[in-house]
């Protein structure tokens, strides 16, 4: 059983899936916050006062651009989906609206499926987001202006030169190996993830405040840290050790999953009460876990606030081949079986044979369970014959055999959550929109769970936050009509949440449902984007070039009289989030539209 742990978590909820789509279209409203107040700011701070003109390329460097983007448009060999005109579109589209290049919005040349980029770019570019594509590499050379780039969800293996001005690098979800010796002195956030990282830069850039390196190969860290350090994501790793000096003003650092076996002398000492660290599922020796938890129940204790786990996690058996364990569950389908003789390779295979086989055992709790083991069965099925949702399978029960039995059946649900929004997004419900509604309303119930759930891990200190997520969907299963996931869970008793919390959450579910459910679907559930895409592409498309269009004028004419309204013009800090603010309103005014055009052509209401 785990103490309890901070809040990001691998193999905890859906959100681990959710993550891979976080770049999609207008869906993740943080990001897409963030990158257009931001540059909203920093063009206002870096205008001279009094000049409010920047002067425009000239003429013919404009047409050189576009001649340029029109040849790059017109190249052969391009990937069957590559929307390359769609990124010289957007790309002139960006030049035409820009007077003063200190003003320039970011260009987003996002998920188009691009397979190179253009070293076409506008003049003055500051920020510019190309994630969710099929890139290998990049142009030697990038605008100097730049100070945010975006890269994640690609297939790059090396970066070029960057930028020296750059403040913010995202190439998460590459197969970089490793990064540039020299980083931009002037980078405050880099996020890395899901690389093939085996090591960092010895010395980093002293000002970078967030860095995530999470899901990487990483053996060993920086002995010398950055001193403006607030953030850390080293999670999912190969660390044997940490650093003996952390960084002072260090707020969050997340461990877990990795191969730590000691830890700093001084490691609650050096940090403050501010600062969460999270340490679970690493084979720390019971001496250190049992010194650990002694040293923060000390009266007066006020030091960090550790999560580990207190076990030593599930003994780990060896697997049997992948089709010997689907064949358990498969026992009249020979000709299934031997298909997945064809996955063994696979990554994640044999964590998934292990997985199968945990849910197998004989005496737990949904072993005799007739509806539990054909919903596994029929998972197995559809996973035959769709790659994707087998990936998905395999990743997810990576770490899933490492804790008790309550982890297996919480990831079973994350899988079949993953089920669910894979058929929706295959078209599964094209035809049936009316359960495709009820369908999102239960994704709705489980997020919003989730949020009371966290709220509820973050009340106790030393309990397993697995038991907690789990109590909450398996408790009010049938009430909010979740009943794709598991019916029973084994560890209810040391959750510490009461029938008077369960019944709670179901309130406050039902309240936020009525109020936030048009909301969520139409701008949060990704689902439905895709589904809108597919049955109503060029509603969708004019939808887009309305958003477009309303992050110009709409935006900044609402953000002025907001400001105005609260005496806050010309404060940065109040820009940003009450243009975050106007951001999600507007996106959730136009959006909602679309959503409710969409159902009602097809006599539907929500």
């Amino acid at each position: 059983m785990d103490t309890g742990r901070a809040q990001r978590g691998t193999g905890i909820t859906p959100e681990a899936s959710e993550r891979a789509h976080r770049q999609g279209c207008l869906c993740g409203l943080a990001r897409a916050t963030t990158e257009w107040v931001g540059a909203l700011t920093r063009a206002r701070a870096s205008s001279p006062a009094g000049n409010p003109t920047n002067p425009q390329a000239p003429a013919t460097g404009e047409m050189s651009l576009h001649g340029l983007l029109e040849g790059w448009a017109a190249e052969e060999g391009q990937g069957e989906h590559e929307n390359r005109q769609e990124a010289v579109r957007r790309t002139r589209a960006l030049c035409e609206e820009v007077v003063n290049v200190d003003q320039a919005p970011p260009l987003d040349l996002s998920s188009l499926s691009l397979t190179t980029l253009s070293a076409a770019l506008p003049a003055g570019l500051r920020c510019l987001n190309i994630y969710n594509n099929q890139l290998t590499n990049l142009p030697d050379t990038l605008p100097t202006t730049l100070q945010s780039l975006d890269v994640s969800g690609n297939q790059l293996s090396a970066l070029p030169v960057l930028p020296a001005g750059l403040r913010r690098l995202n190439v998460d979800d590459n197969q970089l190996d490793s990064l540039p010796d020299i980083l931009p002195a002037t980078l405050q956030e880099l996020n890395a993830c899901g690389n093939r990282l085996t090591s960092l830069p010895e010395t980093l850039p002293a000002g970078i405040r967030q860095l995530d390196a999470g899901r990487n190969r990483l053996t060993t860290l920086p002995e010398a840290l950055p001193s403006e350090l607030n953030w850390l994501n080293i999670s999912g790793n190969e660390l044997t050790s940490l650093p003996n000096t952390l960084p002072a003003g260090l707020v969050t650092l997340y461990a877990d999953h990795n191969e730590l076996t000691s830890l700093p002398e001084t490691l609650l000492t050096q940090l403050g009460s501010e600062c969460t660290i999270d340490l679970d599922e690493n084979p720390l020796p019971e001496r250190v876990r049992t010194n650990l938890a002694a040293a923060m129940n000390v009266e007066g204790y006020a030091g960090p606030q550790v999560f580990f786990s207190m076990g030593g996690g599930a003994a780990e058996s060896q697997a049997r081949p992948l089709a010997v364990a689907v064949a358990a569950w498969l026992k009249d389908e020979p000709a299934l079986v031997v298909a997945w003789q064809g996955f063994a390779d696979e990554p994640g295979a044999q964590e998934y044979s292990r997985f199968l086989d945990r849910l197998q055992l004989p005496g737990t709790v949904n072993h005799g369970d007739a509806a539990f083991r054909q919903a596994v069965a029929d998972g197995l099925r559809h996973a035959t014959t769709r790659p994707r949702l087998r990936e998905q399978y395999f990743q997810l029960a990576i770490g899933a055999n490492e804790t008790c039995e309550d982890r297996i059946i919480l990831t079973w649900n994350s899988m079949q959550t993953a089920r669910l929004n894979a058929d929706v997004e295959d078209g599964a419900y094209d035809e049936r929109l009316d359960e495709l509604l009820q369908q999102g309303r239960v994704m709705f119930r489980l997020d919003a769970l989730e949020g009371i759930a966290r709220e509820k891990v973050r009340s106790l200190r030393f309990v397993d936050e697995i038991e907690v997520y789990l109590a909450y969907q398996v408790k009010l299963r049938e009430p909010l009509q979740l009943r794709h996931i598991a019916p029973n869970m084994r560890f209810y008793a040391v959750a510490h949440v009461t029938e008077h919390d369960i019944a709670a959450a179901e309130i406050l579910v039902r309240n936020l449902e009525t109020t936030g459910f048009t909301d969520y679907l139409a701008t949060r559930w990704q689902p439905w984007e895709t589904v809108v895409n597919r049955i109503a592409p060029e509603a969708h498309a004019a939808t887009q070039r309305r958003l477009a269009d309303a992050m110009d004028g709409e935006f900044q004419g609402r953000l002025a009289q907001r400001l105005a309204e609260y005496q806050l013009t010309g404060d940065a800090d109040a820009e940003r989030e009450i243009g975050a603010q106007i951001l999600k309103e507007i996106t959730c005014e136009i959006k909602g539209t679309l959503t409710h055009q969409v159902l009602a052509d097809r006599g539907l209401v929500l």
